[in-house]
């Protein structure tokens, strides 16, 4: 009976194995989307960050040009 047990035993242990490999798949499924999003998220705020610095940029230049004389006619 001791080597149907043993079987018996190994066999649950492998069920648990699997169901543990199981749940460790979902859960870094679930993470590579999370992290897919905050890639996106990062991008986006990359854009939005140079989009603020050239308008900063662009300001500023305009401030360090000399007035230039108006031809007027």
């Amino acid at each position: 009976m001791s080597v149907i047990g043993d079987a018996l035993k190994a066999m649950r242990t492998v069920l648990l194995m699997q169901e543990d490999l199981r749940m460790m798949k979902d859960a870094a499924h679930a993470q590579s989307d999370r992290l897919a999003r905050l890639a996106e998220a990062h991008g986006a705020l990359r854009d939005r960050v140079s989009r603020l610095e050239g308008i900063i940029e662009g300001a500023a230049m305009a401030r360090r040009m000399p007035d230039q004389p108006r031809i007027e006619g």
